[in-house]
């Protein structure tokens, strides 16, 4: 049953070496593993468009099956993936006020979509994970509340996008499979990959670190960018760490809806701390409750010695 899903799949992303070339368009690969999808192995491929290739070069495309031979769109020489710290000297980097990038992604259902296009008339909730992340506070936490939102807004105004950090494993049919686990709705739930150098791009532009741990985990860090319906950054989050009752109450806003102000301003306090102590939702939660105990034993002190001051003078 998943060999027959993965099959149907319109098209993947793929890394390979070029073995040697043909007359036409028409060249030799060596393709990587691509899971639930595609062994290793030997296979001549269309190039659409074609480009200049020659042995033994990496190649990044995304395969179309539904020709004989199969083709290879959108090929590009590439190296392979490899995370690392952003190299934004080589982007422009995305911010608030930003537009989003012109990057060509696949989706779960293995549609290909241009990044800055695709979700326009919708804000957008966009963030970074990969399906083998271990740590459940962080992965796993932001598309537990992504599974939480995807009810409570609507899909004729509002879209979710989860971009996949390890696009080497994080085929379209893991995501698939990554998605089902979480209920996700494609109507308004998209989780995204790419080649490896598109992918690589997306990180450079984002700012987002990726650090290759150990063979199937990585340290990364997080963010949530929230994007009008025009396709600008309007708020990021610097953290996992975010309320999803905060991030809904901003996006309504961002759409021209009548939002909650105090979530808003919840959301703005907690995430800025949170992002203070590392990361850490529950230090962040900790630290906050400590400063508005502070804050309170403070008022209280102050009222407590006005009253004191007064009851002396009536003596």
């Amino acid at each position: 049953m998943i060999a027959a899903l993965a099959f149907a799949l319109a098209l993947f992303p793929m890394h390979g070496v070029v073995l040697g070339t043909m007359p036409g368009d028409r060249v030799v690969i060596r393709n990587g593993a691509v899971p639930l999808t595609l062994p290793q192995g030997d296979r001549v491929y269309r190039l659409a468009p074609k480009v200049a290739v020659r042995a033994n070069v990496g190649i990044d495309g995304y395969v179309d099956r539904s020709t004989q031979p199969w083709t290879l769109r959108s090929p590009m020489v590439a190296a392979p993936f490899s995370p690392g710290l952003p190299e934004t000297g080589r982007v422009i980097p995305v911010d608030v006020g930003s537009p989003l990038p012109h990057t060509e992604l696949i989706d779960q259902d293995g549609r290909r979509l241009l990044l800055d296009q695709a979700f326009r008339g919708k804000v957008l909730l966009l963030s970074f994970v990969f399906t083998r992340c271990p740590d459940a506070a962080l992965c796993p936490a932001i598309s537990g509340k992504f599974a939480y939102i995807q009810s409570h807004l609507d899909p004729a105004k509002f879209a979710i996008a989860e971009i996949s950090l390890d696009p080497q494993y994080d085929s379209p049919a893991i995501l698939r499979r990554y998605g089902a686990t979480y209920g996700a709705n494609p109507k308004i739930w998209s989780l995204l990959t790419g080649t490896g150098s598109s992918v690589q791009r997306v990180l450079d532009q984002f700012g987002i670190n990726s650090l290759r741990v150990s063979s199937n985990n990585f340290i990364h860090n997080d963010k949530l960018f929230l994007i009008t319906p025009q396709g600008r950054v309007a708020y990021v989050v610097d953290t996992a760490g975010w309320d999803p009752s905060g991030v809904m109450a901003e996006a309504r806003s961002i759409a021209g809806m009548e939002s909650n102000p105090f979530e808003r301003a919840k959301l703005s306090l907690l995430a800025g701390v949170v992002a203070m102590c590392g990361g850490s939702q529950y230090a962040g939660i900790v630290f906050l409750e400590l400063g508005l105990v502070l804050i309170i034993t403070v008022l209280v002190t102050y009222a407590l010695w006005r009253v004191a001051r007064v009851l002396w003078r009536t003596e």
